[in-house]
């Protein structure tokens, strides 16, 4: 998974002992002159306007891992024009974005799509479907039950001082600002709750106990020691008389209002919360459950797929994945893939004892990817990717990894973050794929040559179709093996496909969740019977559907789309089909519709053939 809105997420830089400094400043191109005048100078204007009001006050909830947009958001992708405001969450505020956005929705409907380019026709085509889906998600009601574990209010917050450039005055100056908003800002999440409250709307259980305790981990700190409080050396830029003074009004604030504010939504999550919460974990048991889940189906998957239709999907293409590790496992000498299973996990050296150990296995895991990639692709994006552990508040309730987008201003790396937590516990052969999919081929390189596409509008290069982005990184972890070659045996070829197996058991676990009626206990022992996966992690994956419904079901929807469009491009162009061609073509324009791509590819064909015949 990327990390909350990519953006985003959910959903996050920095070590979980001491942070890194920034590195210098990448050289990133610039923006492409913009439309003067017409048609194409008016939707840039509704895509300016559309972006600023993504990001300058209040975020969706639901419509990202950890909510689409805010100032939080803003200032982890490097957009430093808020940093001195924090998320307002207040029904006013999350009002007037919604009708900001239908006022866009009604100046997006007058344009004379004839004056418009193919590719300004597809902006406006993207626009219309996200600013649909946002006002389709209102049917959900989530700020008044939304508790969220892995990319709520609480880790945002967290988050948000690795983002800031601490070495200026400014910077320095904004974190303290929106530091001493905390109190209200957690005031407003408990406001929000109780009226849910009730409304007879609340989270399943066990995603409030987990925020419960995250929260406890990060208030036992203190302000001294908080993973909030930045680290002296991240204050250099200052003169040497303002440092002291700088990081003293930041520590402040936290003692002040980060802090207490915490506290009180703390107790308000303990006391009177937990007591009310909700017994089914789907949406089907909350007013309004089943719209709210319609719409976050069509949103992630880009389709009109019933919930029922899904959900077959998934145990159709389940069974299919598991002949091909039952194949595997008995070319390994194993009655079956069970017994194949059972023989890994009994193996030493599938595990690092360290959590060092596992941070060095993924680096060089990552940089035998990284080599690889121009057998594949001709184009590779410039922004550098880190890798580092998830820092320890958040560990226990966090994915096994996950990537976190570098800086929209070239200001920070990329960062694959690994679940060091029990490393012992951590199969490597499952480890490979995953990697993979984070990192190259899967999420670094689509967002980050995404972000490098300048021409294009900002919501087009920081946000996209969740089917296109999820499936694009699970089709990597395929791909990784039919073309690169880079899995390092059957082990990991097994765990790959364990994976894949994980990703076709989303399709049954979640729609059965939120539209069937499942109970957590069944989906949890579904994912088990299934997948690869640990017990903590089968654990952290229901809750995480529990809390973010439909997106786990983007993935494999939009593999299999991927595989077909490939297919389909293979048959059409025979010979001149070329493999880095293709992929290349796949990311050239952003995450984009996969309907839209399918056209896109057709076209390009198109634009081959002619080629080859002059």
């Amino acid at each position: 998974m990327r990390a909350p809105w990519i953006a985003a997420a959910a959903a996050a830089v920095g070590c979980a002992t001491k942070p890194m400094p920034p590195p210098a400043r990448l050289s990133v191109p610039a923006a492409a002159p913009r439309p003067a005048h017409g048609a194409a100078a008016q939707l840039d204007g509704i895509a300016r306007r559309y972006w600023t009001a993504l990001l300058e006050t209040a975020p969706l909830p639901l419509l990202g891992e950890g909510g689409m947009g805010g100032p939080l958001s803003a200032t982890a992708l490097g957009e430093h024009r808020f940093d001195a405001k924090l998320d307002d969450l207040s029904p006013d505020a999350h009002r007037k974005v919604i009708d900001t956005l239908a006022q866009l929705r009604a100046e997006l409907a007058t344009l004379p799509a004839a004056e418009l380019s193919s590719d300004e026709q597809l902006t406006v085509e993207m626009l219309r479907r996200q600013l649909a889906d946002a006002d389709a998600a209102e049917a959900c009601s989530a700020p008044a039950w939304l508790v969220d574990q892995m990319g709520g209010p609480h880790v945002a917050l967290a988050q948000t001082s690795q983002y800031y450039p601490l070495g200026t005055a400014k910077g320095a100056a904004d974190l303290a600002t929106r530091f001493g908003q905390a109190g209200r800002y957690f005031d407003q999440i408990v406001a929000n709750l109780r009226r849910g409250l009730v409304q007879d709307r609340t989270s399943p259980r066990v995603n409030v106990e987990r925020v419960i305790a995250s929260l406890d981990d990060l208030l036992r700190q203190g302000a001294s020691g908080s993973v909030l409080l930045p680290a002296e050396e991240r204050f250099a830029g200052l003169a040497d008389g303002e440092r002291s003074g700088a990081r003293e009004k930041i520590r402040a604030a936290i003692v002040e209002q980060v802090l207490p504010g915490m506290r009180r939504y703390r107790e308000f999550l303990s006391a009177e919360l937990l007591p009310k919460v909700r017994k089914d974990v789907g949406l089907w048991a909350l007013p309004g459950g089943e719209p709210c889940y319609a719409a976050l189906v069509a949103h992630h998957t880009g389709t009109k797929r019933t919930p029922q239709e899904l959900h077959d999907l998934g145990l159709k293409t389940l069974a299919s994945i598991e002949g091909e590790m039952e194949r595997i496992a008995r070319s390994e000498g194993a009655s079956g893939a069970k017994e194949y299973r059972a023989k890994l996990e009994g193996s030493r050296e599938q595990f690092r004892q360290t959590a060092a150990a596992l941070m060095q296995w993924n680096r060089a895991t990552l940089a035998r990817a990284q080599a690889a990639l121009p057998q594949a692709f001709g184009r590779l994006p410039r922004q550098p990717i880190e890798t580092r552990p998830i820092e320890a508040y958040r560990a226990a309730s966090s994915p096994p990894a996950f990537y976190q987008p570098a800086a929209a201003d070239g200001s920070r790396p990329a960062v694959y973050y690994v679940n060091t937590l029990r490393p012992e516990t951590r199969p490597l052969y499952n480890e490979e794929a995953l990697c993979f999919h984070e990192t190259v081929p899967g999420h670094h390189l689509q967002i980050g040559l995404a972000q490098e596409l300048r021409d294009l509008p900002e919501f087009r290069r920081h946000t996209g179709e969740t089917a296109f982005i999820e499936g694009w990184a699970l089709y990597t972890e395929r791909m990784s093996d039919e073309d690169l070659h880079l899995y390092s045996g059957a082990p990991a070829r097994f765990g790959m496909l364990g994976y894949q197996a994980w990703r076709a058991a989303r399709l049954v676990v979640d729609t059965g969740m939120h539209a069937l009626k499942w109970d957590r206990e069944r989906a949890l022992s579904y994912l088990r019977e299934h997948t690869t996966l640990s017990p903590d992690e089968a654990a952290n994956e229901i809750d995480r559907y529990a809390i973010h419904p439909a997106q786990a079901l983007a993935y494999m929807v939009g593999q299999l789309e991927l595989i077909r469009l490939r297919d389909e491009a293979r048959r059409r162009m025979g010979e001149r089909f070329d493999l880095r061609d293709f992929h290349d073509a796949v990311l050239a324009h952003g995450a984009v519709p996969l309907s839209s791509l399918e056209r896109l590819l057709r076209e390009h064909a198109e634009s081959v053939a002619a080629r080859v015949e002059r």
